[in-house]
């Protein structure tokens, strides 16, 4: 047996000890699974909804249609949802994006004029959008038809993408069309679309640079005639100018982190809005289904615009377009490298910012408060807010369970176990884990104190047997939250049991020391010239952020590489007002709070 002790937290590896009731393992499947790569982003997204792009697809496996006869009717269900044929619509879900469809289309290599530019069912109008970037073609005859003023409310929220998207946040503006649409201002048309499509993107037929090093293409937007509210309109055309800014890019990457860009930058552009809200309340997505491949399709892909909202609230909307940056900089689908490379430029990895990810999405909803420099207030409005099982929430010890047979974490899933430590505040509470051997398995510990306080920090399961043994002091704390990741692209046998009990007081040193940056302040209330002090486990990176109550970042007081040991910096409040502020510290990996008053 194996110990790591770690100050006050003890992992316990046991590679030959099994857990009651915990599968077999085949000799021969631990041979072939040692090969299995793991932390791989692929680049299309991973179909797990009933929609009728999914039916098609599936149909295309099969070897009913040839990719021609797909082709069709990828794009007849966007463009002709009316008329597709009812084994593909029945029951199916409705996606309100049809980027995707006319994308797989454009992928499959073969030209349909379907997917071009569309003719309209009536006489053939056009008008300049009032900044001039925009060419609104539109009818007000025929199926299509629609009255000036729904066009004009389209062209207005045209001209804001741009100015926010391009101008503002300085994403690459859509190359020329080479006058395709008889001038070089990027093209919408307005037209019929059913099936509860909103409106697309396409480069189908399109100019694409020939001097560019990537697949950059040129495109064109259709917006649906039926979009009945302005809000749903105007965010609409957020969205799809989003995906067009993503072909001048690259439209060779995947499409899940496409839509999951596009609706964060509904909010972007229209920040008062929200229309974006039913995707994080309702059906799949990042905090309903959290068990879900982060690079899930349809429908979770909408609801996964948390991912590069995290990005954006932690560096700024600069470090999403870096990730697009990088995309371009070579050919072919780029994304798993360009999100290391991001992450690389802040001092991380895609593995620790998605067990960082875990964190970040347990504190929305009602979980969210000013200090936890998480996201912002909004997120307090993603209600239900991060869904935790019942065969996954507990009060009683000790309590046992598996990864359920309904939702085994797909690779890049997690599973919230919450536990209640109000009956338990002087014991140790320990989590003996044991993941399917020789698979990847991580495990996220959250501390949680509803006074506003939180500890976070990660853990490596051991890779030959996929165990871990981590005990944790109650004492202070309300809730102890396990998530048990799994990071290994393999489709099978994403087992796991898990058993946890109390230890009562047995253990030597205080429960109250779980924390092991041991963040703290030399007095509270704080001024001016107060220290900070805190733990560094090993050496690296601090950096200390000062939040108030708006959740704002209102002062930095570091953010520096430092070695290993106990360390304190001066707090400087001279430019804060007095009130509750928030301390934060991350630092290997481990993110620490502590609530404090400044006063003058």
């Amino acid at each position: 047996m194996q110990v790591i002790t770690i100050h006050v937290i003890t992992l316990t590896i046991i590679p030959d000890c099994r857990m009651p009731g915990n599968h077999r393992r085949d000799e021969s499947m631990k041979r072939s699974l040692a090969l299995v790569s793991s932390l791989l982003l692929v680049f299309s997204g991973i179909a797990l909804g009933d929609t009728a792009m999914d039916r098609i697809i599936s149909a295309l496996g099969s070897g009913e249609f040839t990719d021609a006869e797909t082709v069709d009717l990828l794009i007849q269900s966007v463009v002709d949802w009316d008329n597709l044929p009812d084994r593909f619509t029945e029951g199916t879900e409705s996606v309100p994006c049809g980027t995707p469809a006319m994308l797989e289309a454009v992928r499959l290599g073969i030209d349909s004029p379907l997917a071009n530019r569309p003719p309209l069912s009536g006489p053939h109008y056009t008008f300049d959008s009032p900044d001039g970037y925009f060419k609104i073609h539109w009818t007000d005859s025929g199926a299509d038809a629609v009255t000036l003023s729904y066009a004009t409310t389209v062209a207005v929220a045209a001209d804001s993408s741009w100015q926010v998207e391009c101008t503002e946040m300085n994403f690459i503006t859509p190359p020329p069309d080479n006058m395709v649409g008889g001038s070089n201002q990027y093209d919408i048309y307005i037209i019929y679309l059913g099936g509860g499509t909103l409106g697309y993107c396409s480069p189908s037929g399109e100019f694409q640079p020939p001097d560019s090093t990537q697949a950059c293409s040129a495109s064109h937007i259709v917006i649906g005639s039926t979009i009945s509210g302005w809000g749903q309109r105007v965010c609409t055309m957020a969205h799809e100018f989003q995906h067009a800014i993503q072909f001048s890019y690259s439209f060779e990457e995947g499409t899940w982190f496409m839509e999951n860009c596009a609706v964060w930058m509904e909010e972007m552009v229209y920040p008062d809005v929200n229309d974006y809200l039913p995707y994080v309340q309702y059906g799949a997505g990042a905090l309903r289904t959290p068990w879900y491949d982060i690079r899930s399709a349809a429908m979770y892909w909408y609801g996964a615009f948390t991912w590069p909202w995290m990005m954006w609230d932690r560096w700024g909307y600069e470090s999403v377009r870096e990730i697009w940056e990088i995309c371009a900089d070579v050919a072919g689908s780029n994304l798993e490298p360009a999100h290391e490379q991001m992450f690389a430029g802040h001092g991380s990895n895609f593995e620790s910012i998605f067990m960082q990810y875990g964190l970040w999405r347990w504190f929305t909803a009602a979980n969210w408060f000013a200090g936890c420099g998480m996201y912002n207030e909004e997120v307090s409005t993603w209600t239900p807010g991060p869904r935790v099982l019942p065969y996954h929430n507990t009060a009683t010890l000790p309590f046992s369970g598996d990864q359920t047979t309904t939702y085994k974490p797909d690779y890049l899933g997690i599973h919230w176990i919450k536990v209640d430590l109000s009956s338990y505040q002087n014991d140790w509470i320990q989590m003996a884990f044991d993941g399917y051997d020789n698979l990847q398995w991580n495990m996220g510990v959250i501390m949680q104190d509803l006074s506003g306080r939180f500890y976070f920090n990660w853990y490596a399961c051991d890779p030959t047997s996929g165990d871990i043994t981590i005990t944790v002091g109650a004492d202070g704390w309300d809730y102890a939250i396990f998530f048990p990741a799994f990071m290994t692209n393999y489709p099978m046998n994403h087992n796991y049991t898990f058993e946890i009990t109390s230890l009562g007081t047995g253990i030597e040193g205080s429960p109250s020391n779980t924390d092991l940056l041991n963040l703290n302040v030399s007095s509270n209330p704080i001024q001016t010239g107060d220290y900070v002090t805190f733990d560094l486990p090993s050496a690296g990176n601090a950096n200390i952020l000062i939040y108030d109550m708006s959740g704002r970042v209102a002062a930095t007081l570091i953010n520096e590489e430092l070695q290993e040991g106990s360390h304190s910096v001066q707090f400087d409040g001279s430019d804060l007002s007095s009130g509750t502020y928030f301390i934060m510290l991350f630092a290997n990996d481990r993110i620490s709070t502590r609530k404090v008053l400044l006063t003058r």
